[in-house]
């Protein structure tokens, strides 16, 4: 997961250095730069997999993305993700990675070049660098020490893949990271009959990806149906099965009833619901380390709302080997935060023109009043006392 996170002069954020846990529930008015702490992440992301160039040109070029706060040419990032022993082949392990760009904000073109990269392996016994790039040069390497390649220039060695290079774990892990801003129209579309690795970004893979839960994991899918009919009692059945056409789209069978409700018919809040239900019962092979979500809320009965936090906590405090996703959500929901536990949200305002986020959790005047019940968490967020107190 990752424990830490620091940005400077990214989008809304002129300095931010977080500590994280399993759960981070982003709160504060609109904008406030709640979502900017997630684009930092899917930035890496989007780094990792197309290159640096690319991540830049995805939100309009260098002038878009660094903070116009100030005519500042740099910004930085830096992360650290622990790796737990059970989801590798060796000993517990961290990354540390840092990440220094460099551009101008008035160049109309919009590029930027790598200033400063490092990556660094660390286990009880050592820490042992694997990028180390210095005013855009420098090299990275195994861990054995041997040199992969001598690089300058404006390329992130991030960006490569090489096989067998330490890097790669923390590269994947990045890769694996989900980011979703469901959206019904998109999740409602006829898809191919093909198994998905997962839940496309706004859901429009969504009938392809309940196929695959259903056909491959049938032990996962009952799980789901179960919670879903439980929570819908006139919902009698779930399906998604391949037709003749080689297509595949959802359908319910009600109660009452004599023929299904097909996918386009269903209300946005049902199919929304059921995609994130069907988050939190992904098989293993096809988990991922993060799942980000912007405004989960939307088009939920705050009921549901409340039923999948209690849902995530049970799995976050269940006993088991099995890895569960980091979260991050950035919430307007006074149901949702409510379900949170104090430790969980971030508090996101905006001064002189810049992003702060602050933990709530740290303030005892607060804890205390939690501890006498006379409030709950989400009065507290409406009534400004997380920002008091």
């Amino acid at each position: 997961m990752i424990r830490k996170m620091r940005l400077e002069h990214f989008m809304s954020i002129n300095e931010a250095s977080l500590d994280l846990g399993m759960t981070n529930v982003l709160v504060g008015p609109n904008m406030s730069g709640k979502s900017n702490l997630i684009q930092g992440l899917m930035f890496l992301t989007e780094t990792a997999a197309g290159g640096l160039h690319q991540a830049l040109m995805n939100r309009g070029g260098f002038a878009e993305v660094v903070w116009k706060g100030s005519n500042t040419n740099d910004m930085s990032f830096g992360l650290t993700i622990e790796v737990p022993a059970f989801a590798t082949t060796s000993e517990e392990k961290s990354f540390e990675y840092e990440l220094v760009i460099n551009g101008n904000p008035l160049d109309p073109a919009g590029y930027a070049s790598v200033r400063n990269e490092k990556l660094w392996i660390v286990t009880h016994k050592k820490k042992i660098p694997l990028i180390d790039i210095e005013n855009g040069k420098g090299s990275f390497r195994f861990a054995n020490g041997n040199v992969v390649s001598e690089i300058s220039g404006s390329y992130a060695p991030l960006g490569y893949s090489i096989p067998g290079w330490e890097a790669m774990e923390f590269k994947n892990y990045l890769l694996s990271c989900r980011y979703y801003n469901l959206l019904p129209a998109a999740m409602k579309a006829i898809n191919p009959a093909q198994a998905q690795k997962y839940l496309i970004s706004n859901g429009s893979n969504f009938s392809s990806w309940l196929m695959t839960l259903q056909t491959s994991y049938p032990e996962e899918f009952r799980r789901f149906k179960k919670v879903a009919t439980d929570v819908f009692p006139d919902l009698e059945e779930i399906m998604a099965p391949p037709t003749q056409f080689g297509t595949t789209f959802v359908s319910t069978k009600e109660k009452n009833l004599i023929r299904n409700i097909p996918l386009s018919r269903m209300s946005d809040g049902e199919v929304v619901f059921l995609a994130l239900l069907s988050l939190l019962f992904t098989p293993t092979e096809l988990g991922a380390p993060l799942h980000c979500f912007e405004e989960p809320e939307t088009h939920l009965h705050p009921r549901l709302i409340e039923i999948l936090m209690e849902i995530l906590h049970q799995h976050q405090s269940a006993e088991t080997d099995r890895p569960f996703a980091q979260i991050f959500i950035a919430t307007h929901s006074l149901h949702l935060i409510d379900k949170c536990h104090l430790s969980d949200l971030i508090f996101v305002e905006k001064k002189n023109g810049a992003s702060t986020y602050t933990r709530p959790g740290s303030k005892k005047g607060l804890r205390e009043l939690i501890e006498s019940d006379e409030l709950g968490l989400g009065d507290l967020w409406y009534s400004g006392a997380l920002k008091s107190v």
